[in-house]
């Protein structure tokens, strides 16, 4: 590609992201756009090298200091640049995917862990503390839009108690919500790459509807089963922590083995995406395809079969 073709590509990808990333705050569309915030970046790095993905990176964090603020310009970097410039560089140095979010992901929980505990020693606070305000900050501010909507009083009075009840999940299981929150990131992004490469670049490692979680790992599974139900205190929210994680990661296995259903029933395209958002979002399908998760370590649901079984 030209240099002035790589520089219109660059700008564009920064216009994109600004547009991604201004639209984050706005409901309902904020939280599918705050998924895609990443994507300009790791496209561009992708195709055109990690150095215009660091541009992309770069230009989109002056632009946001200068029209937005220094908070804003930070939160891009933490939040969206780096896990893209991280996921790239990986799978351009030949990381299979699985292991590139695997790593993306630990490398982002470590800086944000970090960054956390930067900020409570800055504010001389515990991070459970500077958490709990900030998720306080989040439901008043949910509050606050559910009374602009003027639901009739019992709607009200439903919704307020589900925020409250979710802020107070949130609060015992934030180290969990910030592994699945980035899993999720770093999968939609790969998804987003593997969707615009047409052969401009490839994704090395497995297809996905042929990915498992490693068999020894359902041990994680049931340990977290049983801590939730016989421990307290710190190990009961310890254990609770590491089986959201782990559902979350049986959940996708399920979403592979729908994959590999799709694939060789030969689903059309459309339907298949209308399937995909039902599993993650009609209750209580994802429980179901998290179960489908599980159960393929016994039942192995994608081995060949002869016609007569």
């Amino acid at each position: 590609m030209k240099q002035a073709q790589a520089g219109g590509f660059i700008v564009a990808a920064i216009l994109v992201t600004l547009l991604l990333q201004g639209t984050v705050g706005l409901l309902p569309v904020g939280a599918l756009a705050a998924l895609l915030v990443p994507l300009p970046a790791a496209y561009v790095a992708m195709r055109l090298g990690l150095w215009a993905g660091c541009l992309v990176v770069m230009g989109t964090c002056m632009a946001a200091f200068g029209l937005i603020s220094q908070v804003a310009a930070f939160g891009y970097l933490v939040q969206f640049g780096a896990p893209a410039l991280l996921l790239t560089l990986l799978l351009k140095r030949g990381v299979s995917w699985g292991r590139a979010v695997a790593w993306s992901l630990v490398l982002l929980l470590g800086m944000g862990g970090l960054f956390l505990y930067g900020m409570a020693d800055r504010q001389q606070i515990g991070v459970t503390a500077l958490v709990e305000g900030y998720l306080q900050g989040e439901i008043e501010t949910a509050l606050t839009l559910a009374k602009d909507m003027d639901l009739p009083a019992a709607q009200a009075s439903q919704f307020e108690a589900t925020v409250r009840n979710t802020g107070d999940l949130l609060l015992q299981t934030y180290p969990a919500a910030a592994a699945v929150g980035y899993g999720l990131l770093l999968l939609t992004t790969l998804l987003g790459l593997v969707l615009a490469a047409r052969s401009r670049y490839s994704i090395p490692g497995i297809p996905f509807d042929q990915w498992k979680v490693p068999e020894l790992w359902i041990w994680g599974l049931i340990l977290a089963g049983v801590g939730v139900l016989l421990a307290d205190g710190t190990l009961a929210m310890a254990a609770l922590n590491l089986l959201v994680v782990m559902l979350a990661l049986y959940f996708l296995q399920g979403l592979a083995i729908v994959r590999y259903f799709f694939r060789t029933r030969r689903v059309s395209p459309l339907l298949r995406t209308l399937g995909y958002v039902l599993l993650a979002t009609l209750n209580p399908l994802p429980v179901l395809v998290a179960g489908i998760g599980v159960f393929d370590l016994w039942i192995d649901f994608r081995k060949p079969r002869n016609a007569k079984d």
